[in-house]
């Protein structure tokens, strides 16, 4: 098989490579995909390696997904065993297999950020502190995660959060073990710790995977490297893919020096540079290059344009009054593309903060332009998403955290008082919530509210068969939404709704979690299994929405939600001082770089930036400053509009007077009675 064919000489270099390490640092648009597709395949088909012995480790199941599809196409059965996934959904693999090892139950629970929180209001109840009530819990959650993962700053005095998080961490790692479930930091922390004490499982794991690869490495945090290093440590056999002027999750805690360093730490690294970009045209990366070039710490990379070369039309800078001006801008630009025949798809507006998009979102709407925002409120964080989930969670791993969400959801006579006799027999008696609920009786629950626990253990119990057990021409999705209408979740979700239109969308929300569940199952052979890895993948953020998809919208998103996608037209709006770089959330300006970098370069044919002369911050319009990154640039490779507008060429202006001609005959023409 001809994994090299339609290659360019650097990436059939990076396909051939067999044995050691190997940093492959893939410019933005320079086909790192199929450089990882070709790769992977070529070591199977040649045997270099056998498919399960090949470990592809990427940063959303998405692109895990879109890797094992194309090897499989051109490979068949040979491909199959082929372990692709991120880190999390690896962490979680090692767990599953090694349970006993790490402490836990065969069907161990895993809890997201909203569960973490609920049991951190808890054990905040038992904390002797009078303004206990101000804390914020999402700070101390991310605190404590800091602590564990060892990326915590070194701090001088300790303040009150600091305080609060070092009496909380140990308690809630103790919460966590207790209830036999799992967060997410969990499943990158408790691997490495089962390897340090259990070497053998640790060779085991080595010998099972000879060949190891990296996708967007750059955004590898220090827990994730170590859990690579310690995987690869027998035979070096490990291929890094990524772009270091792509760091953009600092905040995050992805280290950046993991690329920079790769060279220095893996003896006889071989690295090779993708510079060839298929995406942009030559005027784009001419800025992009410009821009990227002022940051001194970095591989040296040049991108040059491989397919669009050059094609005469420079990226435009508008420089507009106030961000009222900036939204109307953005309605009239995608009015104009739309004139030489753009589909609304074909645009995204980007910017810096969430706060921008408000802004530019009304304008859309009251333009009547259909838009999507990528990167705001997962359906996987809808309340009604939740709900279900805890009943699926409950009925194959049982668990306080999802118990106490929906023991009254929706309303069964179970109210405060029953829980908390509960919460005292448990502790009474030192069983968990889960058992507590079984005894009681003994728990002097009063006989109406029992009977309703009773029936509510029944149906837990009963959910993943009942599940499975659906009529021909339905599906295990439309079963799923059946039974949960059948327990009353429809009118709950109708009376909890503020009128019919938000009720209606929050039942569809219900109605897509049916369709995604059918979706993943796809056409195999249905059992109880099938649905656990269905949970598993759901609380791994599978990426399994597309519902959107291949909808005609203009996209608006952050920067960082624009990585790794590319768009024919790209508003990049408010290049400022203090929004770019970020006054409050820009503390490193070297990637604060990176992201204007990741920005420009997910433009193919057209690059529109904007900035305004005055904003508003904090009710008061203040005279605001270009952005340093604009400044950077030399202005030959861009074009100013200092009036905020394009010369109007001359077929266009005949078309504006016509159609402004015509409204104005339209106001003057008096109405027929």
């Amino acid at each position: 098989m001809d994994w090299l064919k339609g290659l360019n000489p650097e990436q059939q270099k990076a396909v051939k490579h067999n044995y050691g390490p190997l940093l492959i640092l893939a410019g933005a648009g320079s086909g790192k995909t199929t450089v990882l597709v070709s790769r992977t395949g070529r070591l199977i088909s040649e045997r270099v390696a056998q498919a399960q012995e090949i470990c592809v480790l990427t940063f959303t199941n998405k692109a895990a997904r879109e890797l094992k599809h194309r090897v499989g196409v051109k490979l068949g059965s040979t491909g199959k065993g082929l372990w692709a996934g991120t880190f999390h959904s690896f962490g979680l693999q090692i767990l599953r297999r090694f349970h006993k090892h790490a402490g836990l139950s065969p069907y161990f629970g895993i809890v997201d950020q909203s569960d973490c929180n609920a049991i951190l209001k808890d054990l905040l109840k038992d904390v002797k502190n009078s303004g206990k009530d101000k804390f914020d819990i999402d700070k101390i959650l991310s605190m404590i995660n800091d602590r564990r993962t060892g990326i915590a700053p070194a701090v001088e005095a300790f303040d009150e959060y600091h305080e609060m998080a070092e009496v909380l961490a140990p308690k809630f790692a103790k919460r966590l073990e207790h209830l036999g479930v799992v967060d997410f930091e969990g499943l990158l922390i408790k691997p490495l710790t089962l390897f340090k004490e259990n070497p053998d499982i640790l060779e085991k794991v080595q010998s099972m995977f000879t060949q190891v690869m990296v996708d967007e490495f750059q955004d590898t945090n220090r827990m994730q490297m170590d859990l690579i290093n310690q995987i690869i440590k027998p035979h070096q056999n490990i291929a890094v893919v990524g772009d270091d002027d792509q760091s953009i999750y600092g905040w995050r805690g992805a280290e950046i020096k993991n690329i920079l360093n790769f060279p220095k730490e893996h003896a006889k690294c071989e690295v090779i540079m993708l510079e060839r970009n298929y995406r942009s045209s030559a005027e784009i990366l001419a800025v992009a290059n410009a821009a990227i070039s002022k940051n001194k710490n970095r591989h040296g990379k040049v991108l040059r344009a491989e397919i669009a070369e050059s094609t005469g039309v420079m990226p435009e800078m508008f420089l507009l009054e106030r961000e009222e001006d900036e939204c109307e801008f953005v309605v009239s630009e995608i009015h104009h593309f739309q004139r030489q025949g753009h589909k609304l798809k074909d645009f995204a507006v980007l910017y810096r903060s969430n706060t921008q998009g408000g802004l530019i979102e009304s304008s859309l709407r009251r333009a009547n332009i259909p838009y999507t925002i990528t990167g705001g409120t997962s359906i996987f964080d809808r309340r009604e998403i939740k709900d279900l989930m805890a009943y699926l969670k409950q009925s194959l791993a049982p668990n306080e955290v999802s118990l106490r969400r929906i023991i009254n959801v929706p309303s069964r006579g179970i109210g405060d008082t029953t829980i908390e006799k509960l919460s005292e027999f448990a502790l009474k008696k030192r069983i968990n919530f889960v058992d507590a609920c079984r005894f009681w009786k003994e728990a002097e629950v009063q006989d109406k509210a029992g009977e309703s626990i009773d029936n509510l253990m029944k149906f837990i119990e009963d959910l993943p068969k009942n599940i499975l057990d659906y009529n021909i021409g339905s599906s295990p999705g439309a079963k799923m939404v059946e039974i949960f209408q059948g327990i009353g979740y429809r009118e709950y979700v109708y009376g909890t709704a503020a009128d019919p239109a938000s009720a209606e969308k929050k039942w569809m929300v219900v109605e897509i979690l049916g369709r995604i569940l059918d979706s993943y199952l796809g056409k195999r052979s249905y059992d109880v299994d099938s649905i656990k890895s269905f949970i598993d993948a759901m609380l791994l953020r599978d990426d399994m929405g597309g519902e959107e998809e291949d909808q005609n919208k203009v996209q608006l998103m952050t920067l960082h939600a624009s990585k790794g996608l590319e768009f024919p037209i790209v508003i990049l709006a408010g290049l400022e001082e203090d929004l770019l770089p970020h006054k409050n959330l820009g503390s490193d300006i070297d990637e604060e770089r990176r992201l204007f970098y990741v920005g420009v370069t997910r433009a193919k044919q057209r690059l529109v930036m904007t900035r305004c002369q005055q904003r508003k911050k904090n009710g008061v319009v203040r005279p605001v400053a270009p952005s340093r990154f604009l400044l950077e640039i030399p202005k030959e490779l861009y074009t100013e509009f200092p009036l905020g507008v394009r010369p109007v060429s001359g077929q266009e202006r005949e078309d504006l007077v016509s159609s402004f001609l015509s409204k104005l005959d339209s106001k003057l023409t008096p109405a027929k009675k």
